[in-house]
């Protein structure tokens, strides 16, 4: 491409610069003094260099002086190191950021090939000059670590075709230093395969979502709670996982997750493969994108259906306990042999016998009680005999030896043999009491 004459750019420039509104081709040309097909092809030139603009209006090809600021005027304002390359592959421009890196001076570095540039920095590089401009234009990036001054650096480098001034083409060279960005993105990698390696080794289930609550991730320890595989789950909804009347309890929590709030050991059913409710404890907790948006959610989920039923037993008991030691008749539980042991009694059992406590009832025998010296060794025949008497009529002795009457029922529970190894009953104290009424087969005194 010829070199343009700068004094008939100057006065294109000028009568473009007149005439604000934009020029013909055949207008400039008769302002100017010049020939039209020369015209032309000034107005061709400076249009690739980016000195003027054209806009078709109509048929017409109306032409504008470019507002835009010379590339030479903005290289100084680039916080990344640029350097300009004409056609015949030698340095035309760079800026004051690229010496430093290459240990150059800037004069010394323009109007040299790359090649003849010794600079380690500049070799790193690897800035490739293809022979031709496309004819499309299109920029290339790519991606260069180079050892700067002992530390090793990172740069994205991005190769534009350039039109300049004097209407010859070229390269520029815009080297961006990503080490931080590259750094912080090795960081990440290697936190982020630190956490799904510990995720993938714990024994609870954790489950990562989506804003939507669509399934992101799923670890071993889910697909052995629940029976899914991985496969079977990823991008699948979190409704998939509880009972139909249960789905605004997740779209519940989800909201509040994306809130920003943490929502700790929330209880719900929720449903294994195919289709068995379990009782589940989840903690689900918002995941932070970089900018501190919540970019989805990560949930810890516990099958505790043994952990509800035993609760479900111990109220149970305690409510039994309660209701026992509420009762103004006497309960025990001892054992078979002769002698006999009480393993439990109530309040109630303490006041008849004269106790104060459990522990200190417990260590006397039960046979001892009796006034009869035979009467516990004929209670037990008559239940190896029966399993049971009712309303059995005893005369036994309190903790101070005052005798009292009382009216016994009570139940064996035998092993191997005909020996009961354990007697459940209740005591009535009925001393004092007149016409007492007493059993087809009385112990007698």
């Amino acid at each position: 491409m010829a070199v343009l004459d700068q004094e008939r750019v100057a006065r294109i420039k000028r009568e473009l610069k007149w005439h604000p509104r934009g020029m013909t081709i055949t207008d400039l040309a008769r302002g100017v003094k010049m020939n039209r097909n020369l015209a032309a092809k000034y107005l061709d030139m400076l249009l690739i260099s980016g000195q003027v603009e054209m806009q078709l209006i109509g048929a017409a090809r109306v032409y504008f002086l470019s507002q835009r600021v010379p590339v030479s005027a903005l290289l100084e304002f680039s916080s990344d190191l640029v350097i300009m390359v004409g056609s015949d592959q030698r340095i035309v421009q760079l800026n004051e950021q690229v010496p430093p890196f290459a240990e150059e001076k800037r004069e010394a570095m323009i109007g040299k090939r790359i090649e003849e540039i010794a600079s380690p920095f500049i070799r790193g590089l690897d800035l490739i000059i293809p022979e031709k401009i496309p004819p499309e234009g299109k920029e290339d990036v790519t991606e260069r670590s180079v050892m700067v001054k002992g530390e090793l650096r990172y740069f994205r480098i991005k190769r534009v075709p350039t039109a300049f001034e004097d209407g010859s083409q070229g390269w520029t060279f815009i080297i961006e230093d990503v080490t931080a960005q590259k750094t912080y993105q090795q960081r990440l990698e290697i936190s982020e395969a630190r956490y799904r390696g510990m995720v993938r080794s714990v024994g609870e289930a954790i489950i990562g979502s989506s804003r939507e609550g669509r399934i992101a991730s799923w670890n071993p320890a889910a697909e052995r709670l629940y029976g899914y595989t991985e496969q079977e789950v990823l991008d699948q909804p979190l409704h998939n996982l509880v009972p139909p009347d249960h789905i605004t309890g997740i779209d519940t929590l989800l909201a509040s997750v994306d809130r920003g709030d943490c929502v700790q050991r929330h209880g719900m059913e929720m449903l294994k493969k195919g289709g068995a409710p379990f009782d589940a404890a989840i903690t689900i907790c918002p995941i932070r994108a970089e900018d501190g948006s919540v970019a989805g959610a990560s949930s810890i989920v516990w099958d505790i259906t043994r952990e509800k039923r035993e609760q479900h037993v111990r109220e149970q008991e305690e409510k039994y306990r309660t209701l026992v030691e509420d009762l103004n008749i006497g309960i025990y539980r001892s054992t078979g042999d002769i002698a006999g042991k009480f393993v439990w009694g109530n309040t109630a059992l303490l006041d008849i016998l004269g106790y104060g406590s459990l522990p200190d009832l417990r260590e006397i025998h039960v046979a001892d009680i009796f006034l009869k010296p035979d009467g516990r060794k004929e209670l037990l025949e008559e239940l190896r005999r029966s399993g049971f008497v009712k309303n059995r009529i005893l005369h036994l002795a309190r903790k101070d030896g005052t005798p009292i009457t009382v009216s016994v029922t009570a139940l064996a529970e035998f092993g191997k043999g005909n020996d009961p190894v354990f007697i459940n009953g209740i005591v009535q104290d009925i001393t004092g009491a007149e016409n007492v009424t007493v059993s087809a087969s009385p112990l007698r005194q």
